[in-house]
């Protein structure tokens, strides 16, 4: 599937609106600012690979951001990787700052706010990735996140290169090889973030492996309200405290990730229009929560809205969707 889209296409004086709705519909929701309405110029080129998304965006200046509240609205769950190919651009994004020159590139996680900027014209090519295709890749993906990696160190060039010719070879693909090309982009893409950030070859095979299979269990599992870091450790066969030091090098404990995935879980159930007869107590137990107050403190003070506002603006928004249609 080819899609093609540019503010050329509109007047003037509808480019800002556009621009913001091309960026939505192709990535997540996103603010947009630091436009100039009657000068600015943008254009979005989307091809797909597998489940990877490619998209060749251009634009002239302006910034994006991943707000708390349209995370706490929306059920997408990606990462995205921004190749520069001309210009300059910054990815922000858990207290780190990338600055992009062509050829370098960095990853970003939409479950979790963010902002890019662009100052003067600037090509990008941004990658769509599913969250199981990096979590198999990297043990800790999030500490991956707005980390400059360098088009002119040797991993980094070599994927770079290799992302910059699969796009560009995109039309011409045998489907026979899809499978083969798109693993070896997603290895190269991940050997350099893991080499810049360290993350997924700390520690043994092994460790990376335990974790790995940690993280899964707790994705089973976290409906449970018995599920803590001992009982993880347990049902491994590894001691708490060699649990904590299993993770003492990752952006979250077992503790904490248990919570975050608790919470995606409870925000999905609350946005889905076949659980809307659910009451909110329900599903925080089912994500969990034993304490419906805690429950709804824990949720705004990740989304910044409680579960019952959430929904409500779930519901609002459907309707508008649907009213517009």
């Amino acid at each position: 599937m080819e899609v093609d889209l540019s503010t050329e296409q509109v007047a003037k004086k509808d480019r800002v609106a556009f621009w913001r709705d091309v960026v939505c519909q192709t990535f997540v929701e996103l603010e947009c600012g630091g436009i100039a309405a009657t000068d600015f110029q943008g254009s979005v080129s989307t091809r797909n690979l597998g489940n990877v998304q490619f998209s060749s965006v251009r634009s002239s200046s302006h910034f994006v951001s991943r707000t708390r509240s349209m995370i706490a609205q929306s059920s997408k769950d990606y990462f995205l990787l921004s190749l520069q190919t001309d210009g300059v651009g910054l990815v922000e994004q858990d207290g780190r700052t990338a600055v992009l020159r062509p050829g370098d590139f960095a990853l970003y996680d939409t479950t979790r706010p963010y902002d890019l900027r662009f100052h003067g014209h600037s090509d990008q090519l941004v990658l769509r990735l599913a969250r199981s295709t990096v979590a198999s890749r990297l043990a800790d993906p999030e500490s991956c996140t707005a980390r400059r990696i360098a088009g002119d160190s040797a991993a980094g060039r070599l994927a770079s290169t290799f992302i910059r010719q699969l796009h560009d070879s995109l039309d011409q693909l045998d489907p026979n090889s899809v499978s083969r090309l798109h693993g070896s982009m997603v290895d190269l893409m991940a050997t350099a973030l893991a080499e810049q950030a360290g993350a997924a070859i700390e520690g043994s095979e092994w460790q990376v492996l335990l974790r790995r299979k940690v993280l899964a269990y707790i994705d089973s599992n976290m409906a449970d309200p018995r599920l803590t870091c001992e009982s993880v450790a347990a049902a491994h066969g590894i001691s708490e405290r060699y649990m904590r030091k299993l993770f003492e090098n990752s952006s979250m404990g077992v503790s904490e990730w248990i919570w975050t995935r608790r919470l995606d879980q409870a925000k999905r159930d609350l946005g889905d229009p076949m659980l809307t007869h659910i009451g909110i107590t329900a599903v925080g137990y089912d994500a969990g929560f034993k304490d419906p107050a805690h429950f709804s403190r824990a949720f705004k003070a990740r989304f910044g809205m409680t579960p019952s506002q959430h929904r409500a603006q779930t519901i609002a928004s459907r309707a508008a969707s649907a009213a517009g249609h």
